[in-house]
This record gives structure tokens, sequence and C-alpha cells, in this order.
């Protein structure tokens, strides 16, 4: 029996069909490489995806280089351009290019992509927790600051979105901005005066911040699952989070409990000016940023192998009260991030918890102090620098305002040694 109606059907079912395999064919960048974007300077990563077996090409107005490959299987291809001149890294070949830009690159296979207003510099990961994360506009002469950004066009920021995932992600929400008066008071304040000390010292050549911060968060958090379950020390750190997950409901509905008991005594006890009982812990479940492995899927992975320069990291405030810990913890880190990048032992700089709270007149156990002692057993790494800020902390806030003497110092770090 004849049926016009399915015929038709079936006919527009096979237009989208091959509408649908036409769009899968394109040539696709990470939103990591994309307009306004900072190449760090050497011999450096772009990639993408494909069909299985596509030929694609790569140009850069920098020079006159031209570079081909193929999508593998899975349709993943990756090429390394000479990006321009690298001190840093002499035994790699020197493109044609130099520091600065604008310049443009054209990736293509079966479509074409052009990737425009691109400079050539210095490229910087800065990550942590709330004081990596805390803005210019919210930094001390914040109005004079931002207003002065204008002078910085050469700085670029690409601010990676916040996710939480236990297996790797490649890719991420994120696009790369140009610092103006207009856009600089949402950088990070520490990223910002770092690459505003570098660019002022380095005659204008480029700087590249790729913001991937999230506030309160532990460092197990952006480490890898593999990293974790390889030293038997951090692996109650991944038990607890398999506990937790497995009766999250009944301990989310205990901790409301438990906060609406704590805020209905906290007043009072303010008022008679008395100690306020231990603030109830949320519990931290699935998709919580704080849990182990899910901000180095989710905001770690997306931008790996992006060329970088080095990192620059400012947290351990919410592993304070695992201090010790941190000792071995906090250098497995660096080793993760160095060993997942594939660019061997790049520069690792990091601030030192500043002073908080009141000072005491005699000495006393202190899980800061302790903390920052683990902080200085990691300079046992190679290629690792501390940004000492005991003497420009706050007493009464726990996000210092004075970010740019943190910007300076770890610059000053990578002026000398890098």
């Amino acid at each position: 029996m004849n049926c016009p109606g399915r015929k038709l059907i079936g006919f527009v079912l096979t237009i989208i069909f091959v509408i649908s395999c036409i769009a899968s064919a394109d040539v696709r960048l990470p939103s990591v490489i994309s307009d306004n974007m900072v190449l760090q300077q050497g011999r450096v990563p772009i990639w993408g995806w494909a069909d299985p077996c596509e030929a694609i090409t790569v140009t850069g107005s920098w020079g006159s280089g031209k570079w081909e490959t193929t999508a593998d299987q899975d349709g993943k291809w990756l090429v390394k351009v000479d990006s321009g001149p690298s001190t840093a890294l002499p035994s790699t070949p020197l493109g044609t290019g130099k520091a600065g830009g604008p310049y443009e690159m054209t990736v293509a296979g079966k479509n074409t992509l052009t990737v425009k207003n691109i400079l050539v510099g210095e490229v910087w990961v800065c990550s942590g927790q709330s004081n990596m994360e805390w803005p210019v506009k919210q930094s001390s002469n914040a109005a004079q600051e931002i207003a002065d950004a204008n002078n910085y066009p050469q700085i670029r920021q690409f601010l990676v979105g916040r996710k939480v995932i236990y297996t790797p992600m490649y890719n991420c929400n994120g696009k790369w901005v140009v610092c103006s008066a207009q856009t600089a008071g949402n950088f990070t304040a520490v990223g910002y005066f770092f690459g505003r000390e570098l660019t002022k010292q380095l005659d204008n050549v480029p700087v590249g911040l790729i913001n991937t911060s999230w506030g309160g968060t532990p460092v197990e958090s952006w480490m890898s699952k593999e990293y974790l379950e390889s030293d038997p020390n951090f692996q109650p750190i991944l038990r607890r989070f398999e506990q937790t997950s497995a009766d999250i409901n009944n301990l989310k509905a205990k901790y409301k409990e438990d906060m609406q008991k704590y805020n209905s005594v906290v007043p009072k006890l303010k008022a008679e000016g008395k100690p306020l009982p231990p603030r109830p812990e949320e519990p931290i479940g699935p998709g919580h940023g704080y849990s182990p492995t899910g901000l180095f899927n989710g905001m770690i992975v997306p931008i790996i192998p992006y060329g970088i320069r080095g990192a620059i990291w400012y947290q351990g405030e919410s592993n304070a009260w695992r201090a010790y810990q941190y000792r071995t913890l906090f250098p497995a880190m660096i080793k993760n991030w160095r060993d997942a990048w594939h660019q061997g032992d790049f520069p690792f700089l990091f601030v030192q918890l500043a002073n908080w709270e009141a000072s005491y007149p005699e000495p006393g156990e202190s899980d800061w102090a302790e903390l920052r002692e683990a902080q200085s057993m990691a300079l046992l790494l190679p290629h690792t620098g501390m940004a000492v800020t005991v003497d420009i902390g706050e007493a009464n806030d726990i996000h210092p305002k004075n970010k740019q003497d943190v910007g300076k110092r770890l610059a000053l770090w990578a002026l000398a040694k890098t």
C-alpha cells in the first residue's frame, strides 16, 4: 500500500540526517582558541575536532609557516605551531613572528575558521580559591586601577566557566576579553596586577591570563582521580566523598536542621558577647564545587594543552584544617598539572597565606601557620616560587584588598627566574 505521508516523513528525516552529518563534519576549535587570545611565544599546540581522517591545515599571519595534520579515528587533531621566538625554550624551532600583533590564524578542513586579533606574548594560568578569584573592582584603589586599565590592551583574560564533573571534559564556556576600563574590573586582581607588572618590565609584551578559580575550594578539587588514588594518604579524601555521596539526602536534611538551630542562637550570643558555636559544615556531595576531582575535570582539562609559560596559584585557606596533609597534597597537585600538560616542569608560583585575625601576645597553635609551613615545603620542587604575604594581610578580612603587592611579588619571581 502506498503511503505518501510516510514517504514524506522518510524524506524529511533523510534530509535532517544529511544536514546533521554535514554539521558534524565542520572543523571545531575549543573555546580557549578564539578571537582576542594570547599565544605563548615558542612552539605551542593548536587543536580541535573534525571528521575522522579529515585533513587539517593551520596558517598564521605572524610568519610564513603552514602546518598540516590529519584528524585521528576519534576526530581529534593537534599541531605544534611556531608562534614566535622563545627565550625560555631555546631548543624549540623558532617561528618568524615575534611578541606582538595583532595577527590572524586560519584553520581549514572541510570548512574554514579564522581566529582574529591574536597577540603573541606570555600566557599564565591563574588558579586557586577566592583570593585568586577576587576581582580588580573589589581591590584597593579600584576606581583608579580600572581607569588606568585602558593603558594595557595587550593584557587579555580568558575566564573558564564554572563546571563540576567527574570525567574529563575537553571544552568549556569562556572567551578572551581585551583589557580596558570597561572589562578589567572583572579580571582576577592578583592575575591582573601580576600581568601588568610583567608587561611593564618586558617592554609591553602581551600577557594572557587564563583565570580558572573558584572560591572556597580545597586543593583536591583541582586534582585528578588518578593522582588522588596513587597515594594511600590521599585515598581517604575519595572514600569520604563516596560515603557522603551515598547518604547525601539524609545529610542535607540534617544540615538544614542544624543551620536553622545555628541561626536561631547566633543573634542572642552576639548580643551577649558570647563566643559562637562552630558553624555546621555543608555536606559535600555530587556536583559540589568543593568535591575532589570535580574542578580538575571541568576547569583544568578543557584548557590543556594550551601553550603556557607557567601558573600562579593562591589557595590553601580551605585546607588549613588539614595542613599536615597539604605538605604532600599540594606538591602532588603541581606534579599532576605538569604531567597533564606535557610542557615540562613549567614555573609554578604560589602565594603564601596572608596574616589574618588578631595577633596574640604569646606564640600558640595555628592552622594557618602550619599551612604556611606546608606551602614552603613545595619549594623543594623545581621551578617553584612563593610570594610572601604575611605582612600585607588584614586582621578582620580573609580577603585582603591589597592585591597589587601580591601580583607584583609573584611577578618579581617570574622576572627573576623565568
